[in-house]
Parts: C-alpha cells; sequence; structure tokens
C-alpha cells in the first residue's frame, strides 16, 4: 500500500447547508491539489450541529428535520459522491440522516465516500445531551475495507469509550475516523492552553490511536456557531500516539504521510518498549464486561 497522504478539516460550519456544502467542494478541491487521497470533516458538517447541546429548542428539531437527508441517495451526498470521483479522492463528512422507511426518525451520521461513489456509513451509537432528544441511536461499529485500507468509524463522544475504538480495531481497522464538534468547557474566558474540554478532546484521540496502535484522523468544528464555541485541533496521530499534524485553533486543513502496514507493524514491535496491548491482552480475564452484557447490568 505504501506512503498515504491524508488531511483532516477543522471548519466553522453554519445554519446553512449550501454555504456549508459549497466550502466542502473547495476544500476537496484543495485537498486533492495537495495530493491527498482522503479527507476528514467534522460531526455535523452539512447543516450545522445543534444550536446548544444542552438546551432543547423546538427550532432545532424544525432545522435539522427541514435539513435532513437519506443516504445515499440525498441530493448533498450524490453532489459529494461526484466531486469524490472527479478528484480521486476519499471523503469523511457528518450529517443528519433521515431513515429512508420512517421519515420521523433522524440520525448522526457520517458517511464514507470514496473514487468509486458511496462505500458507507456509521449511525451515532453514543448520544449526549440533546442528542438523545434529537436523533436515535446506532448499533453497531463498522469497519469498510477500501482501496487504501481498512476504516473504522465513529463520531465525537464515541471515542469516550474505549470499547469502540477496540471492537474496530478487533474487526481490522488499521485507520479510525473520527468526525467531531467538540466544545469549549469556557468559552468567556477563551483559554485554549488549559480548557479542560479542549485537553480531553486531545487526549482521548491520543490514548485511542496509542493503546489499539492504529492511524487515527479526529476532524472538529472551529469557533462560534449559533450559541456553541468549538476547540478546533482537528489532528491526525501515529500508532505510537504521536500526533503528525494538527490544525489547531483555526480554520484549514492539516495533512500527515502514513503508512498503514508498516506504521502499524513497527509501533506493534517497536513502540512502547516492545509492549504490544492489541496482542497481549487477555479477555477471558475481563469478567466484569461479560457479566453486564449477559444480564444488561447498569452501572
Amino acid at each position: 500500500m505504501g506512503i498515504l497522504k491524508v488531511a483532516s478539516a477543522c471548519m466553522n460550519a453554519q445554519m446553512d447547508k449550501t454555504a456549508n456544502l459549497r466550502k466542502m467542494l473547495d476544500w476537496m478541491e484543495l485537498a486533492a491539489q495537495s495530493g491527498a487521497k482522503l479527507l476528514v470533516f467534522p460531526e455535523q458538517i452539512l447543516s450545522g450541529y445543534l444550536f446548544n447541546c444542552r438546551t432543547l429548542y423546538n427550532e432545532q428539531f424544525a432545522y435539522h428535520y427541514a435539513n435532513a437527508e437519506t443516504v445515499p441517495d440525498g441530493p448533498s451526498v450524490r453532489t459529494i459522491s461526484e466531486k469524490a470521483a472527479e478528484l480521486g479522492l476519499y471523503v469523511v463528512f457528518g450529517m443528519t440522516e433521515q431513515d429512508g422507511a420512517e421519515p420521523d426518525i433522524l440520525y448522526n451520521t457520517a458517511v464514507l465516500i470514496g473514487p468509486e461513489g458511496y462505500i458507507g456509513k456509521y449511525r451515532k451509537v453514543h448520544l449526549p445531551m440533546d442528542e438523545l432528544h434529537m436523533y436515535t441511536p446506532g448499533e453497531r461499529f463498522p469497519v469498510f475495507q477500501t482501496a487504501i485500507g481498512r476504516i473504522g468509524l465513529m463520531i465525537c463522544y464515541d471515542k469516550s469509550f474505549p470499547e469502540a475504538a477496540r471492537s474496530m480495531v478487533l474487526d481490522g481497522a488499521q485507520l479510525l475516523v473520527c468526525p467531531t464538534a467538540w466544545g469549549i468547557r469556557h468559552p468567556e474566558k477563551m483559554d485554549l492552553e488549559r480548557d479542560e474540554a479542549r485537553l480531553l478532546n486531545d487526549l482521548y484521540d491520543k490514548v485511542r490511536a496509542t493503546e489499539n496502535m492504529v492511524y487515527l484522523i479526529s476532524s472538529n468544528q472551529v469557533f462560534q456557531t449559533k450559541e456553541a464555541w468549538y476547540c478546533g485541533h482537528s489532528a491526525i496521530y501515529a500508532p505510537s500516539g504521536e500526533q503528525l499534524a494538527c490544525t489547531g485553533f483555526q480554520e484549514g486543513i492539516c495533512y500527515g504521510e502514513i503508512d498503514l502496514t508498516q506504521g502499524i507493524i513497527q509501533a506493534r514491535y517497536l513502540a512502547h518498549n516492545g509492549n504490544r496491548p492489541i496482542r497481549e491482552r487477555q479477555p477471558q480475564t475481563y469478567t466484569g464486561l461479560y457479566r453486564f452484557m449477559e444480564k444488561g447490568t447498569q452501572l
């Protein structure tokens, strides 16, 4: 497979699907011109995220129902597919998906598209705060076989749960992709060096890559949209936990060169003093996990 150039977008979303789509198409061209084969956009980038995920607004429901699309036959998905085919580019982006059979049901969805067209989608499993009122949770963490490698998708809050990333890696994922809309804890201070939410976002990205010894691309919204502020810091991580690239707190695209085969092999044999947490795990001893699964017990 060899060296692969990948890109992560840090983008401010408007509550304007047409404007967001136009910017996405422009940035796809920029990434392709820079030699990238994969570009990752943030969570809910197509139409914008919730106005404020801590507050329930009727206007918020109306907006997202009006802007939801089915996948893969919605007009925006078709437009992005056509552009990806033209550019020879793989793209991951977040959107509100409307259930084709039951249109009152919405999902927070990440879509994977390649030069060959629509590849697959992931519906967010772990829904925080007011997402619980807006969306229906997904039921699995899929891994997609592509010409550039095996890609596992999760969204934002999912990375707070180590089981999400680990399950995809055990299913063969070489690259974890995580679109996010990760906020700022204290926007009134705007101290990104110390903001707890920003630090937690970066920590989860680093740990999920390191503990699974795979590559990880995280793409976040940035600046203010409606009442919410986002911390940016879209980034690319190596299987060793090294941060290969980061946008910081600004709009733009960061790039990294990865080798899905050799990079993972080197990390699993040479990084962390030779420790290999994937191979050396002892699942037969994790009795608590099995007990909860069997009985449906909640902590």
